[in-house]
């Protein structure tokens, strides 16, 4: 089946409103995703227009209408009497000029074709005079009556449209055969065009968007053609069927406004209301003149963004300026075509194509509707989110496979906010979870890159500093030299020592744990690791709260030293050029039976845009040669392999506070562990 309107996947998002604005709900949505039901589609084009990601899009006609135009044969372009508002600030000439320029033989208005349709309406009229009838030009309405209103099939006008009628005329008239391209803003065209119940004579259609990527694929600009004539035959009144009201007036069928026996509407609300009251009975109007669009200036062929006011207004000054012009539009006769006026049969037929929807059952509807939770009719919120007006009719899309049960918004926000109570995890948490997930992740493959550099770059650091005490030694005289090759070995051991923070960083540790009293080892690494008479020169004051001494774990002594010492160096540093305290509290949680290691400071805090790089491998905020960035990540790592957690908080210079949560005891004390 051919599909006049398709989607684009990966643009398509849960947005439901393609569902919302179809008329006839020709959407099915599958695992979030929304596309068009070919069968069901009336190709009104609406979705096109509506959808803000682009995702729906119309089946191309350029192709086809290059292999015409390359064909040898000749081709005629026909156009939609809507052409002005899509080109208002080009002379009618210029399109003429610029569509024979893009290959085509001949141009020819279809506005003509409207005069042959507003002739036969208006002869079938007076012939059928019980009244009662559609007109039957819009082929999107045309298909909405077909499927879901097949009761007014019988009345819709047995004539053909306007294309398909300037089409015939055009075949009869040319002395040689044709082929027929539609230019004009409808993409049901694109539907009517392969209608079995009309006359085949169109070969392809072709939107104005469409017109326009065709130019620019040739490289023709229509403002500097030089303009040509319409081609015959000359279009009259035909040229105001855009507008609504066009065909009354045009067929001479113009009625007074307040005469509800001719009924003129436009827009999809208005049609399915009235074409659905006329088919309840609610309604007898003579004539219905119905327009899916707001007018064919304002068709989803046309392109974006031109006010549809002013398009209308392009039209109609278009229509007055030919009236006022005694000759028309067209100026020359080509000779393989006469100004004749003649009038092919106009008939064809409709059948009925039902798509509308069974209802199911009571029973199954409520059952539907309980899994969202509406139990009682006065849960039935009506919201519209989903894209259907109520949500029975919601249930009965589900039924049928159109819908989904997760597109009730009100339900999936109730949804989540039921399993993060039940959880217990606020957003915060979750925020908090996943930034570690990212770290962890980061860690891991900064790992892996760090272990193969490392490995790399250890035995040429070592090759260095050996030969350079060599050199040293042989050349312990030159008092010239002796100032560089110290300073070669300093640098090389510096780099030794940033390569052994590497290992340490990368190297899957192994890990033995004892038992260890986290106060004697606090004592210990401050007595051993830290000049303190030094610090305290500076005003700083490193101070641990020893209120619970006998506080012990199953931990890495030598690993969480590192810890310790990297967490209270870097507070120290923190504080450079400030006075105050550093404070270092072991606790035991008494809820969890965790253990709580927190190392405070008075420094400079930490600023908010580095917060989220604080444990990734080679970030530092300290000048170059005091840190490379690996502390903190090392201390990571080893928090994690003890199955604990590091976190911290911190205010812009008010100062930061590291917290350490460990279990008192591990599975596997007094063993050694892989991590």
């Amino acid at each position: 089946m051919f599909e006049a309107i398709q989607t684009i996947k990966q643009n398509c998002r849960r947005c439901f409103t393609c569902v919302r604005d179809c008329p006839v709900k020709a959407i099915k949505i599958v695992e979030g995703q929304a596309s068009v039901v070919p069968d069901r589609c009336i190709a009104c084009g609406n979705c096109t227009m509506v959808c803000s990601q682009d995702a729906k899009t119309y089946a191309s006609g350029l192709e086809r209408t290059g292999e015409l135009l390359e064909s040898g044969r000749p081709v005629a372009a026909l156009l939609a009497p809507s052409f002005p508002g899509e080109f208002p600030d080009l002379k009618p000439g210029q399109i003429s000029g610029a569509l024979k320029r893009a290959g085509f033989s001949y141009v020819v208005e279809v506005a003509y074709g409207a005069d042959l349709v507003s002739e036969a309406y208006r002869e079938f009229l007076k012939q059928h005079p019980e009244g009662g009838w559609i007109a039957s030009a819009c082929p999107a309405v045309n298909e909405y009556v077909r499927k879901y209103q097949p009761k007014l099939v019988g009345r819709l006008l047995p004539i053909v449209s306007p294309m398909i009628a300037t089409a015939m005329a055009l075949r009869q008239l040319c002395t040689e055969e044709i082929l027929c391209v539609f230019i004009g803003p409808c993409i049901a065209k694109k539907l009517e065009a392969r209608d079995p119940g009309a006359p085949a004579v169109i070969d392809e259609v072709l939107t104005f968007k469409e017109l326009r990527a065709l130019f620019t694929q040739r490289g023709i600009l229509p403002a500097k053609t030089e303009p040509q004539p319409f081609d015959p035959p000359t279009a009259g009144m035909g040229r105001a069927f855009p507008l609504s009201g066009g065909l009354l007036k045009s067929a001479k069928l113009e009625a007074d406004l307040l005469d509800p026996r001719i009924i003129t509407i436009s827009g999809q609300q208005e049609v399915t209301d009235i074409l659905g009251a006329t088919a309840r009975g609610e309604i007898e109007p003579f004539l219905i003149e119905p327009l899916m669009c707001q007018g064919c200036h304002d068709g989803p062929g046309m392109s974006r963004g031109a006010d549809r006011h002013n398009r209308k207004d392009f039209v109609r000054r278009y229509v007055n300026d030919c009236r006022q012009r005694a000759s028309g539009a067209c100026h020359e006769e080509p000779e393989r075509i006469q100004e004749t006026h003649i009038a092919p049969s106009l008939n064809r037929s409709f059948t009925v194509d039902d798509h509308r929807l069974q209802e199911p059952s009571e029973q199954e509807i409520r059952a539907i509707l309980a899994r969202t939770n509406k139990f009682l009719p006065g849960d039935e919120l009506n919201c519209k989110a989903c894209g259907y007006d109520t949500c029975r009719t919601k249930a009965i899309a589900v039924h049928h496979g159109l819908a989904e049960e997760a597109m009730c918004l009100p339900f999936m926000i109730e949804q989540a906010e039921r399993v993060c109570s039940e959880l217990q995890i606020p957003w915060q948490e979750i925020r908090k979870v996943h930034r570690h997930l990212i770290n962890t992740e980061k860690l891991a493959s900064m790992g892996q890159l760090a272990a193969g550099v490392a490995h790399e770059l250890n035995n040429p650091l070592g090759t260095i500093l050996l030969y350079t005490n060599l050199l040293q030694r042989k050349i312990k005289d030159r008092d010239d030299l002796d100032h560089d090759l110290n300073l070669l070995v300093e640098e090389a051991r510096r780099c030794k020592k940033i390569v052994g923070g590497l290992l340490d960083f990368a190297r899957q540790n192994r890990v033995r744990m004892e038992v260890v009293n986290m106060g004697e080892l606090i004592r210990h690494i401050l007595s051993t690791s830290f000049q303190l008479p030094k610090i305290a020169e500076k005003g700083i004051q490193v101070i641990y709260e020893d209120g619970t001494p006998d506080i012990t774990a199953d931990v890495d002594r030598d690993q969480m030293t590192q810890v310790m010492v990297n967490l209270i160096k870097n507070a120290v540093e923190a504080m450079d050029g400030k006075s105050g305290e550093v404070r270092i509290k072991v606790e035991e949680t008494a809820d969890t039976g965790r253990l709580h290691i927190s190392v405070s400071d008075q420094g400079c805090g930490i600023k908010a845009e580095d917060r989220e790089r604080v444990f990734q491998p080679f970030f530092t905020t300290k000048s170059i040669g005091k840190g490379v960035g690996l502390g903190l990540p090392i201390c990571y790592g080893i928090v994690k392999m003890h199955r604990g957690t590091i976190w911290y908080d911190s205010t812009v210079a008010s100062g930061t506070q590291f917290h350490i949560e460990l279990p008192k005891t591990q599975a596997m004390a007094g063993r050694s562990m892989l991590s």
